[in-house]
């Protein structure tokens, strides 16, 4: 059990074909949701801390994509229209919708079809520091080959201690408490007694090529999406390029699209500046 002071509910809807996990930080339900969806290899318990900020002014969930987390893994595959199916499904589902949107790296890729198909359904819509193709700067590309697998984690560890001390040479200012929550959520025991990912490992192919392949589609996407959106973009990222966000702000229809950057941040965005980027979303999900 968290000692966290905010800790959300567990919660799952079946849908789409699949059981979906989320995070849920309940309160008004009077209160407009807020989707907030991770990236690639992670779970919605990235959201723990920044959540909670947002909590007065909507009502908070976050999402385990299919494949991740506690939701289920998908014989189908996990294209950015699956995933942006899924999205819709649970809106349907649950009820909670008309929403506002935060997808970050992965999460972005996802926000665009969902802003392009089903932005009836959707208010704001926030695509944090991922565009429809990689950086194509030369500390883009090492970026994307180190994300493309040069250097991947281990299959699995045979403590929760050593998983740790993974994480821990990873990310020098987590706390160790942060540390521990992702060893205890994003891990299960296989048949061996080991300690593996619950992340499917073929949704690992959007790491290289496969998502190359989803770079047409998705600017088709940005052209077609009908809501208010906002393209989050760290001043020092090497994920997004600058010349890609102002073009997604500018492709997007009616004039519903602007770029906001963030200075001195990374690809990180709201966990390396809270205040501002929960200044920034307060602010655009009040326009």
């Amino acid at each position: 059990m968290s000692t966290h002071p905010y800790w959300p509910e567990d919660k799952w809807v079946d849908t789409n074909g699949v059981r979906l996990h989320y995070l849920d930080w309940g309160g008004d339900r009077t209160k407009k949701p807020l989707y907030l969806v991770h990236g690639l290899s992670g779970t919605a318990l990235q959201w723990v801390d920044f959540a909670p900020l947002l909590s007065e002014t909507h009502h908070v969930i976050a999402i385990d994509l299919r494949g991740h987390g506690d939701s289920d893994w998908s014989r189908e595959g996990y294209s950015v229209q699956l995933y942006a199916a899924d999205i819709a499904a649970f809106a349907r589902a649950t009820g909670l919708y008309p929403f506002d949107y935060f997808g970050h790296s992965q999460g972005s890729r996802v926000g665009m079809p969902v802003g392009a198909y089903y932005g009836d359904l959707v208010d704001h819509l926030v695509l944090g520091d991922y565009g429809p193709m990689p950086d194509p700067s030369p500390a883009g590309k090492a970026t994307a080959a180190a994300r493309g697998g040069n250097t991947p984690p281990p299959k699995g560890f045979f403590s929760p201690e050593q998983a740790f001390e993974w994480h821990r040479e990873r990310d020098e200012d987590a706390s160790d408490e942060e540390i521990w929550r992702v060893v205890k959520r994003s891990y299960r025991t296989n048949w061996d007694s080991t300690l593996v990912s619950k992340t499917d490992p073929e949704a690992l192919w959007l790491r290289g090529r496969t998502a190359l392949k989803e770079g047409d589609f998705l600017w088709d996407c940005v052209g077609k999406i009908s809501c208010k959106t906002l393209v989050l973009r760290g001043g020092e990222s090497n994920v997004l390029d600058r010349e890609q966000a102002e073009k997604m702000a500018a492709t997007i229809p009616n004039g519903n699209g602007s770029l906001h950057e963030l200075d001195g941040v990374g690809h990180g965005l709201h966990r390396e500046d809270v205040d501002t980027v929960r200044s920034v979303l307060g602010d655009f999900f009040a326009s």
